[in-house]
């Protein structure tokens, strides 16, 4: 991608192509009068030409700097003022180099332009305010679609991690991992039992109470998750250490939902849980950052992993804010750093 591409959202050879001849025939009408035209003066239509592509080129430039310092699609008070103020300089600028040096070249015709100073100056205001019209309409119009595009892509990749979530949930090693532990468990614990079950139960209903959200505070996130950690408890009892250290501030900030779980779900699937080697899973904050982190001990078997979770969470996190997961592998400890998305309405509040 060409840095035009990058910051105008198009790449525009094709249009300084076809707009740089006619917008000079436009401003050549417009200062000497069509019977220069029918003349072939060629100094006159040197001079249209020169003066429109020099603020061509300026207005250009003026356009990739613009959209470099803001890149969101809002527009007030201040952004117009940069514009405007901007406008001026590129004007004076090219009235005073280039209304200098025509001057001593076509002495003549500089002089006759100076007596239409009024005329000149409506050309120009509207040949910069068209240039810069013409390129955002084309920007915004460019940008709508791959909006668009974006969306359509976010929305299927949604409907992908609800449809994995749910799979991996109700897959036949979860059911028998559950039922096993509800059969060892009712003979000698029935009332233990019975809560293995209510807490089932909620650990379902809560997937499909969260499973519609684009994003979900880390509050609600650590609720859904409640019911699931104790499930795994009772399934390891000692074998099985999760500790949760996010800090209270952090807690109405946004995730993903459902990514804690899958992710703690992949540490249990991958790794030994034993009496021996008991699993250790910290979740805490760090640097913008939701650390799920465990103590590495692979097991020897291997399971036939799409990572289909990871990498949804992956696509959506670049989709939703541009940014990147960071999945960090030791010998000692597995670590995958999900970005806290910040609760624009709280930090409002606070000013």
């Amino acid at each position: 991608m060409t840095k035009a591409e990058k910051y105008l959202g198009f790449n525009d050879l094709w249009l300084i192509i076809t707009g740089v001849p006619i917008i000079s025939i436009i401003v050549f009408l417009m200062i000497f009068g069509p019977e220069q035209l029918l003349e072939f003066d060629f100094p006159c239509i040197f001079i249209s030409v020169l003066y429109t592509l020099t603020y061509w080129v300026l207005v250009r430039q003026f356009l990739i700097i613009y959209h470099k310092k803001y890149s969101d699609y809002s527009f007030d008070s201040k952004r117009l003022f940069f514009v405007i103020f901007w406008m001026l300089i590129i004007y004076f600028s090219v009235k005073f180099v280039l209304g200098t040096v025509l001057h001593f070249v076509f002495t003549d015709i500089h002089d006759s332009l100076a007596e239409g100073r009024l005329t000149e100056i409506l050309t120009t205001g509207l040949l910069l305010t068209g240039m810069f019209f013409l390129y955002e309409g084309i920007y915004y119009f460019n940008k709508s679609k791959l909006i668009e595009i974006e969306k359509n892509k976010l929305e299927r990749i949604t409907a992908e991690q609800r449809l994995s979530t749910l799979k991996n949930q109700v897959n036949p090693h979860f059911l028998f991992n559950s039922l096993n532990t509800l059969v060892t468990i009712i003979p000698d614990e029935p009332e233990l039992a019975i809560k293995f079950v209510q807490e089932l139960s909620k650990s379902y209903r809560k997937i499909l109470e969260v499973r519609d959200e684009k994003l979900i505070t880390l509050e609600k996130e650590l609720e859904s998750l409640d019911s699931y950690i104790y499930l795994l408890k009772t399934r390891f009892h000692n074998k099985l250490n999760i500790e949760n250290s996010l800090e209270k501030n952090v807690l109405n900030q946004f995730i993903l939902p459902l990514s804690l779980q899958i992710l703690i779900e992949n540490a249990v699937k991958h790794n030994i849980t034993s009496s021996k080697k008991p699993l250790m899973i910290k979740i805490y904050n760090q640097d913008g950052y939701v650390v799920v982190e465990n103590n590495l001990q692979r097991k020897d078997q291997n399971y036939g992993s799409t990572k289909l979770g990871l990498a949804n969470i992956k696509s959506r996190y670049q989709l939703l804010i541009n940014k990147n997961i960071i999945v960090e592998e030791s010998k000692e400890s597995f670590k995958v750093k999900l970005p806290i998305i910040k609760n624009n309405a709280d930090e409002n509040s606070n000013h």
